[in-house]
């Protein structure tokens, strides 16, 4: 494991533990032969299946261990080796019962308040937003918490994890015209999303707006395609269709979207949530991409 967080890191010269020292082990933890015994993390996520899925969705970890008073311990990132074969050591740590979490896939992604010793102040979002910048989305993030008590001797443990991100896509088409002339180039906003995420991977934060990265396609339709946290509440999200000189355009609920089109399913861990809007002589069009249902129902 790549120690992430210095402050946290110190601590591994203690070897992470009040009294488990190299000159005195009496309050370690020891297996039935008297050695100083370490516990194993087998990292797993299966998604909306049965299969093993955790390699596929998952290529990098941090690793965050906290006391019975939540103090956190231990902060670190597994090895691309330990990432690959779904397994670690935890570092060496005294009888206590402890809570683990780990962050999956957090590339652009960074952690705050692991000093408030509670994980729902504890929260993990895009640098961006941390740094007071213009976000265009998150990480495709995974989430896993396991209470761990430890005794005398070492075992092996399994932590599941769950997505803590939708998939988003908006494919725009047509060419929006106001006072009969063409808007000109167009912006993608998903607004009022919540920005953050809290370590019992519920989203959560003040609501901001997300300006989407854009490309137009071949046949001239313009996708944007990014990743939000999972809400519970979705009637404060809009995806907007703004002109260059910031004119709404188009505005969907998301609610209102998701609602209207039951075959995308948001309790699943796996979520593609697919917004096509159309700009036509008859106003704007707001559906579901062909393309989604004959994937989701291929018999079609």
């Amino acid at each position: 494991m790549k120690i992430t967080n210095i402050a946290y890191g110190a601590l591994l010269i203690g070897v992470l533990s009040i009294g488990c020292v190299r000159e005195d082990l009496s309050d370690c933890v020891y297996d039935d032969e008297g050695t100083v015994s370490r516990h194993t993390l087998l990292l797993s996520y299966k998604g909306d299946g049965t299969t093993e899925i955790f390699n596929d969705k998952i290529c990098c970890v941090e690793l965050y261990v906290f006391d019975g008073n939540n103090q956190c311990v231990y902060s670190g990132e597994l090895s691309s080796e330990e990432v690959a074969s779904r397994s670690v050591d935890l570092p060496l740590l005294s009888p206590d019962t402890y809570q683990v979490v780990c962050l999956g896939n957090t590339h652009y992604t960074d952690v705050q308040g692991l000093e408030t010793c509670a994980f729902e102040n504890i929260v993990f979002g895009s640098k961006a937003y941390f740094n007071g910048e213009e976000v265009s989305g998150n990480d495709s993030l995974y989430h896993a918490s396991l209470t761990l008590p430890v005794t005398k001797s070492g075992e092996s443990h399994t932590i599941e994890f769950s997505s803590s991100h939708y998939d988003l896509s908006v494919e725009v088409a047509g060419t929006p015209v106001t006072e009969g002339k063409a808007t000109g180039p167009l912006k993608i906003e998903v607004c009022g999303v919540c920005p953050c995420t809290d370590f019992q991977n519920r989203a959560c934060g003040d609501a901001v707006d997300y300006v989407l990265p854009v490309e137009y396609q071949a046949d001239g339709t313009l996708l944007a395609e990014t990743n939000i946290m999972r809400h519970d509440d979705h009637e404060s999200v809009d995806v907007c269709v703004r002109s260059s000189t910031d004119e709404l355009l188009a505005q969907v609920n998301l609610a209102d979207f998701l609602s209207s089109n039951p075959v995308i399913d948001c309790t699943k861990q796996e979520v593609l949530i697919p917004i096509h809007i159309a700009f036509t002589s008859l106003g704007v069009e707001v559906s579901v991409p062909q393309w989604y249902l004959e994937e989701v129902k291929p018999e079609f």
